[in-house]
């Protein structure tokens, strides 16, 4: 009894030992199919830099697409490497072989080649991986800026700013060690102001004008101000930038402008004061203000302005009409004055000061005509004072 006993517990023993071992070598086989998997897939994915390598771009990018959905390699970083590399490259020879069917194997190729190289490192890729992606950043950057250029070249400026926003993006990145051009965020701020994204466009401008880039940013920046109705902070922008570039010509002319529409003469003169300072050799400011004098019915600093800006640039004709019209205004606010007087004498000399300040007018316009033989109204102002005084 006792030996049947134990005679039925070896064969049970016996078949525990054959169904376990069964198990293992069923899961044995399991991981063995699955490691074959993985690397059947991986050698797929060296086969495809191969390819790219041999320049066969389109049959590197079946090969990758079926790849990156094979769940055995969709999680590996090496897969999303490749095809960053394969959209660069494919790209880059395109640009240089002008064929468009490499520039556009994907919809946005450039944009899907850097997301591509962002999940290689999203998935914690090891350092060769990194190494070589950081390597293909530097190109890519140049990539993303070619490609911004060309797109704005084309009045494609939200493709441009996307552009050169990745272009921005690739700079910033950890992995390299690209020192920032400014000239690239100026694009960039050129491109969103271009498609009108105000915003991104203030961002950038704000940024480079606070840096000094150039008066044009400062130009571009009040005016994105004023598209979204902040006034106030536009004029804000330009009378910083008076000190910030030293009393720039556009910058001071384009202040004074606002202001003087805005009926604010005495601030207008008070910039035009400092930019006069500071320019001292420029015709502009002193004309400008005379200008603004004469507005004011100020004549006396009106015609010496005026008179300072036509010994600074002789040649200018715009400076002796404006000279010219002066003297002419002068002129008639004069006889406009003699009609009320009742004295004799005092009515005599105040119409030969206006004859006086009118014939100083003809002198400035026929320096008009002199220097510019087409300025119709020059020629008009003078047949109307030559029938007036009669010569």
């Amino acid at each position: 009894m006792i030996r049947a006993c134990n005679c039925w517990a070896s064969r049970f023993r016996s078949g525990c030992n054959r169904n376990g071992m069964s198990r293992r070598l069923a899961i044995s086989g399991l991981i063995l199919s699955l490691t074959v998997a993985v690397y059947g897939q991986k050698s797929r994915v060296l086969s495809v830099l191969q390819m790219i390598e041999s320049e066969k771009y389109k049959e590197a990018k079946t090969a990758i697409d079926e790849i990156v959905q094979n769940s055995n390699s969709s999680e590996w970083p090496r897969t999303y490497y490749t095809r960053g590399l394969l959209c660069q490259k494919a790209f880059e020879a395109g640009l240089e072989k002008e064929d468009e069917s490499l520039t556009s194997l994907y919809p946005d190729q450039l944009i899907l080649a850097y997301s591509s190289y962002q999940k290689a490192l999203e998935l914690r890729a090891g350092n060769r991986v990194r190494t070589a992606i950081a390597s293909q950043y530097y190109s890519l950057a140049n990539d993303f800026k070619m490609l911004g250029s060309r797109q704005f070249r084309r009045r494609d400026y939200v493709k441009a700013l996307e552009s050169f926003e990745h272009a921005l993006m690739v700079h910033h990145s950890p992995l390299t060690e690209i020192t920032l051009d400014t000239n690239l965020v100026y694009n960039t701020a050129l491109a969103a102001y271009e498609s009108q994204n105000w915003d991104k466009a203030i961002s950038y401008l704000t940024g480079l004008n606070d840096d000094g880039f150039s008066p044009q940013t400062a130009l571009l920046l009040y005016q994105a101000q004023l598209n979204i109705g902040d006034t106030l902070q536009a004029e804000g922008v330009l009378a910083e930038s008076v000190d910030r570039y030293q009393a720039d010509e556009a910058i001071v002319l384009q202040l004074v402008d606002q202001l003087v529409r805005q009926g604010r003469m005495e601030d207008a003169v008070r910039y035009l004061d400092i930019a006069n300072l500071q320019r001292p050799s420029n015709y502009h400011f002193p004309w400008t203000r005379g200008l603004i004098y004469e507005k004011m019915g100020e004549y006396e600093k009106a015609i010496a302005d005026l008179t300072h800006a036509s010994e600074l640039a002789p040649e200018e004709a715009g400076i002796h009409y404006s000279l010219g019209i002066c003297y002419y205004n002068v002129g008639v606010a004069i006889t406009e004055d003699s009609r009320k007087m009742t004295n004799q004498q005092q009515y005599q000399e105040s119409r030969e000061e206006a004859r006086r300040q009118y014939e100083l007018a003809i002198q400035q316009l026929e320096k008009v005509v002199e220097i510019d033989p087409g300025h119709p109204d020059a020629h008009v102002k003078l047949t109307q004072l030559y029938q007036h005084l009669q010569l």
